[in-house]
């Protein structure tokens, strides 16, 4: 009985901390591949991460934007972190994340754009009048609550192991 009780207090807590996360976690990364008149620039790295509110995404509907919460990228060395109050979005098609969308301004003295629209993710720089572009890959960060129930089953499966050497 007291193992059945012990095994529903874990679930229970388990439970409640899927249901308190709420912000949705994402990293991104890419690298300048087209620069016609900045050859130096290609095949430098951009990555970063980000993050919005589920719930917001849920009213958002399928082809919608919600604001971001947070946006932190490193670019030609530097790096830079979402304003407060700036107008940076994630956007939606289909009911799929595609991207952020967002600006910095002061990138090496240049402008940095995120896009994301028509299915795909990608970024220009622009640098007195040399522009840069590349596509950006997204992909989602592991919530707490999902590493927490791996390292349940785990110990699950440890502790069968353990019962079956002891029987046999």
């Amino acid at each position: 009985m007291i193992f059945n009780l012990k095994t529903l207090a874990l679930a229970a807590g388990l439970a409640l901390a899927s249901q308190a996360a709420s912000a949705a976690s994402f990293n991104f990364s890419g690298v300048v591949d087209f620069s016609p008149t900045a050859s130096k620039l290609v095949g430098e790295f951009i990555a970063g991460q980000f993050s919005y509110d589920d719930q917001a995404a849920l009213l958002a509907g399928p082809d919608g934007t919600v604001a971001l919460q947070s946006l932190d990228l490193s670019f030609l060395g530097q790096t830079f972190h979402l304003a407060p109050g700036s107008d940076a979005y994630a956007q939606f098609e289909g009911g799929a994340l595609v991207g952020p969308n967002a600006g910095f301004a002061g990138v090496a003295g240049g402008y940095l754009q995120l896009l994301s629209v028509w299915g795909s993710s990608g970024f220009s720089y622009s640098h007195h009048g040399a522009d840069s572009l590349g596509s950006l890959t997204v992909s989602a960060v592991p919530e707490p609550s999902t590493w927490a129930l791996s390292l349940v089953g785990l110990l699950g499966l440890g502790a069968l192991a353990r019962r079956r050497a002891q029987l046999g």
